[in-house]
């Protein structure tokens, strides 16, 4: 009785950790863009560069490998277009902090034409 409770056991943590690893992988897919295709992520394309990524986005989650790990080495690859969600930096802060600053010079625009 022991031995199968056992088994069980083994066979349902297995699974748990088998969900979990899927379930990140279907994040990732979904998270990082098709480079070939642009406007799809990965998980909705089938272009043959999708597919490459697909597989070696796996095999790095089998490998043991987190998240900000494979995103990290993928941008580095090929570049933080990949990115949904790109980091702020150097080469993209202009589009971060620019609609900010076209927000204050239109309030200060409009404020000085009410004022008038």
């Amino acid at each position: 009785m022991k031995k199968i409770t056992l088994f069980l056991f083994l066979l349902l943590s297995l699974n748990i950790y088998a969900s979990d690893a899927d379930s990140q992988y279907k994040e990732l897919i979904e998270e990082l863009r098709c480079m070939v295709c642009q406007n799809q992520n990965l998980a909705e394309s089938e272009a043959p560069l999708a597919v490459d990524m697909k597989q070696k986005i796996r095999e790095m989650l089998e490998s043991g490998k987190s998240k900000n790990e494979i995103k990290q080495f993928l941008s580095d690859r090929y570049s933080s277009y990949i990115l949904y969600e790109p980091p702020i930096n150097k080469q993209n802060l202009i589009l971060w902090i620019a609609p900010f600053i076209f927000i204050i010079i239109l309030s200060f625009m409009l404020l000085r034409r009410y004022i008038k």
